[in-house]
């Protein structure tokens, strides 16, 4: 039962991250448009004065910040295509029809039983043209997961001859309607009770002081193994329990879009407290970087230089990339206690960004945390305080991971007796610099054969699916799985969960995803199910 439903939510989780994966590029840009309209630059580079790059820019940051106005039908579509098993694109467009269907539903329903505000706000606002009760991102994941679990059930469902034009997907789509007639009708009395528990939870956070903060940290780096962090940070950075604020006279929902709003806005002299929950960069770039320092100068000496090849590389990965697996996966497999400290530490350097009110706005490693604040300017951001801390951060991880490793002799890669721990070997580095070259086809083709064998074939495979940095897969038999070859593609690890397997490559995991599929489909392999 236990493993059911932590499949379940690792289901909803990977499905999630499928509209997440591209709100940070957004937001990059977002910022880029900041930082050339923004005044002060503009004086130290007139060139930016120029009348059509500020309107240019302008307008881009004006359509751009309207998508997280809108992230209720973004995660209609991006949750039910992360849902699909099969023919994703057509649960999609199902998920945005029964959405639209719903907008509309309630809004006569509303309108007929004059329930209806004269203006938006106090618990309505508008989606998609209509005015309904305002469950903002929440409809979306809603409609997304009912529209995702209805689709793998019945996509291909046959009512034979006669009614074949109904079959399939569109039967989906046809059951769907009542349900949404049910539901829309349903959350005109169901939501505001709802709303009220989670602007509730949402004003402890916010009023409880450091402790909101500290579990939010703690818990965003303690469910990584699980792969359920995504729950966690999209609630808080795309819905209420991450705050609403209102900006320029418009409101904004979760701590991601309010720190884009307020960071462009002139009349906001200091970004508010929600942005300190975007700050998991904090400790991507020091503490992590403390953390594989720590592991590196416990390497015994005899596998010094051979334990710089690992660590080193791990540890620019997650100062300049934010990928964070290498290192930390190292010392959970190894320690799980050591995560735990992890985990702990996080959540104290949460509190103390509260305590401090630092209040940066990051993303990214640590050239993208530069890039969103200085601009900005110290007064709004804090960014140089920022910097300190997270210096203290890497100091007080180092400090406390080598004393954990020499105190219980942990045995982390370059002190574990063995000669494992090895620098990149001639055939790992072709095998590395071939898959360089994207435009080989041949390449490609045969990672992805390597990807295939390795997971046990078409008769093994269930699913196939990325998040940001991930392979995931469903297998049959997850321990029919070959790690070294998986090694040889550019693997930095797996993670077995219930019938999921998690391959770890990093920010570039869809090429792998890619080839795996591209392999799959020029020697017509389609999984069990699929048409």
């Amino acid at each position: 039962m236990k493993e059911k439903l932590i499949s379940k939510m690792q289901a909803f989780s990977k499905a999630i991250v499928v509209p997440v994966l591209y709100l940070p590029a957004i937001g990059l840009i977002l910022v880029i448009c900041n930082f050339i309209t923004n005044p002060t630059i503009a004086d130290a580079l007139p060139f930016l004065k120029f009348g059509p790059i500020q309107v240019l820019f302008k307008v881009l940051y004006s359509g751009l910040i309207s998508v997280f106005n809108n992230l209720g039908p973004i995660f209609a579509i991006g949750v039910a295509f992360g849902f699909a098993k099969k023919k994703k694109e057509h649960a999609a467009l199902i998920s945005f029809l029964c959405l639209f269907i719903f907008c509309a539903i309630q809004n006569a329903y509303l309108t007929e039983h004059n329930l209806l505000h004269e203006a938006v706000g106090n618990g309505q606002n508008m989606m998609l043209g209509f005015q309904i009760v305002d469950m903002g991102v929440f409809l979306g994941i809603l409609i997304g997961c009912i529209v995702g679990a209805l689709f793998n059930k019945y996509y291909d469902k046959d009512l034979g001859e006669v009614l074949s034009v109904y079959g399939g997907t569109k039967f989906v789509f046809l059951i769907s309607i009542p349900i949404m007639l049910i539901l829309a009708i349903s959350f005109v009395y169901i939501w505001p009770p709802i709303q009220g528990v989670i602007t509730n939870i949402a004003t402890f956070i916010s009023t409880s002081g450091g402790i909101g903060y500290f579990t939010f940290g703690f818990l965003e780096r303690l469910l990584i193994p699980t792969g359920l962090h995504h729950i966690l940070g999209s609630s808080v950075w795309y819905t209420d329990l991450g705050g609403v604020a209102t900006v320029a006279g418009k409101q904004y929902v979760g701590s991601w879009a309010i720190a884009l709003a307020e960071l462009s806005d002139p009349g906001t002299a200091k970004l508010s407290l929600y942005t300190i929950f975007n700050n998991v960069t904090l400790c991507k770039v020091f503490g992590l970087t403390g953390a594989g320092l720590a592991m590196l100068s416990c390497a015994d000496k005899s596998m010094k230089n051979k334990a710089k090849g690992i660590y080193i590389p791990a540890i620019l990965s997650s100062c300049l990339a934010a990928i964070t697996e290498p290192i930390e996966f190292t010392f959970l497999f190894v320690s799980p206690l050591l995560f735990l400290i992890h985990s702990f530490l996080t959540g104290i350097f949460f509190y103390l960004l509260y305590f401090f009110k630092i209040t940066c706005c990051t993303a990214g490693g640590i050239f993208e945390t530069l890039l969103y604040n200085v601009p900005a300017g110290i007064a709004k951001t804090g960014w140089p305080y920022f910097i300190i801390l997270g210096l203290v951060q890497m100091a007080t991880y180092f400090v406390v991971f080598r004393w954990f490793i020499l105190k219980f002799d942990v045995k982390i890669p370059g002190r574990d007796g063995t000669e494992d721990v090895k620098l990149i070997t001639k055939k790992e580095y072709i095998s590395k610099k071939e898959t360089s070259h994207e435009n080989s086809d041949n390449h490609r083709y045969g990672i992805g054969e390597k990807i295939y064998q390795a997971i046990g074939g078409i008769a093994n495979i269930q699913s196939i699916d990325n998040c940001f940095t991930r392979l995931r897969v469903n297998l049959n038999d997850i321990n029919n799985i070959d790690e070294e070859m998986l090694k040889e593609t550019g693997s930095k690890g797996v993670i077995k969960r219930g019938s999921e397997v998690q391959i770890i490559y990093g920010t570039n995991v869809h090429k792998f995803r890619d080839a795996l599929e591209e392999y799959m489909e020029k020697n017509n392999l389609r999984i069990k199910g699929e048409e």
